[in-house]
């Protein structure tokens, strides 16, 4: 039994590698039957004798999660190969390297080249590169109508984060005139495709005061799935739903819960809503030494709601209060740590 067990395996690798040289020889590169090091001598032999698509494959097994300068330049030099044959997967992944600086002196114009001959090609990963290199300003060159055009072409091929990208264009007029309408199509699709931004954006057409379609309910609905994908700005507003009972029952319990986990993450409003939080005992204890820490962080940033809130809390903090404070924020460089050393101390 355990022979044939043995030579099954044998005969479902054997199996494996074949369709797998078979796909390369048909030009499409499909996964190896396994991964590391087998799989890069496969790429290595197919790269080396001329497949573009084993040389993008190659490279990019060099690449990721690689810091080492050798694999980096190997993956260079395979990519530089495979672009040659205008390998649109190849021109992408060349663009990022010189856009990062990763392997070769990084350079915007030559970064932006690459990405506009890969989308032009149709490849959906650099069309939504591309689109967020003119929103950005890469190489000087910002245009954010252009950037839409490009959105829309990768969306359009299911590209998660580029549908997000449009419909967040779409309600905000980034690049085009505001239409709430498309806009809720596109971001439908990037929060069912479960993008935590498009839920949360998609979430707050539902409240917003010229959607057609209001609904608070929904509302709540997607920026909840948002929130438990760990989006700072969906935790705070969760907190509000669950603070104003919109949407939801009201509950400071579970307002406190989000506007902690937001305010964890740097969100300034979330940590403004923590320290009144605290301040009135909403949710949690009364804890006036946690609200004036929180925002006398807030106020080193020039945060000027966090600059009012330490006045309104000045009559209330005695010279222990003072004393507490000092000894909370001593030390702490970042909000996430300011949080856990507050939330070890109740």
């Amino acid at each position: 039994m355990a022979g044939r067990s043995s030579s099954k395996k044998a005969a479902e690798s054997r199996n494996a590698r074949a369709n797998y040289v078979l796909g390369l020889l048909g030009g499409v590169a499909v996964s190896p039957p396994q991964a590391s090091k087998e799989a890069m001598q496969y790429y290595a032999r197919a790269a080396a004798e001329g497949n573009p698509d084993a040389q993008y494959q190659l490279a990019k097994l060099l690449v990721e999660g690689q810091t080492l300068s050798t694999n980096n330049r190997a993956a260079l030099k395979w990519l530089k190969k495979a672009v040659e044959k205008d390998h649109a997967a190849s021109q992408h992944l060349l663009g990022r390297m010189y856009l990062k600086g990763q392997g070769v002196t990084r350079d915007e114009h030559r970064a932006l080249e690459l990405l506009r001959q890969a989308a032009i090609s149709g490849n959906a990963d650099a069309e939504y590169d591309l689109g967020c290199a003119l929103l950005e300003g890469i190489a000087g060159e910002t245009d954010a109508y252009q950037a839409l055009r490009w959105f829309r072409l990768a969306g359009a091929q299911g590209h998660v984060q580029s549908q997000y990208r449009v419909g967040y264009a779409l309600a905000h007029g980034a690049g085009c005139q505001i239409d709430l309408q498309q806009a809720a199509t596109w971001l439908r699709k990037a929060a069912i495709n479960g993008d935590p931004k498009g839920q949360y954006e998609f979430g707050l057409l539902f409240i917003h005061p010229d959607y057609t379609k209001r609904n608070e309910e929904e509302a709540f609905r997607w920026i909840r799935l948002s929130a438990l994908a760990g989006f700072a700005p969906a935790q705070y507003q969760l907190a509000l739903f669950y603070q104003a009972g919109e949407g939801t029952l009201a509950s400071y319990e579970e307002a406190f819960i989000w506007a902690r986990r937001a305010a964890a993450q740097g969100e300034a409003k979330a940590l403004i809503l923590l320290a009144n939080l605290y301040r009135f005992g909403a949710g949690t204890a009364v804890n006036i030494t946690a609200a004036y820490a929180i925002a006398s962080y807030l106020s080193a940033t020039d945060n000027p709601t966090a600059a009012a809130l330490l006045q309104t809390l000045e009559p209330q903090i005695t010279s222990s209060h003072r004393s507490e404070v000092q000894k909370l924020l001593s030390g702490v460089k970042s909000a996430v740590e300011l949080i856990a050393v507050i939330s070890a101390q109740q």
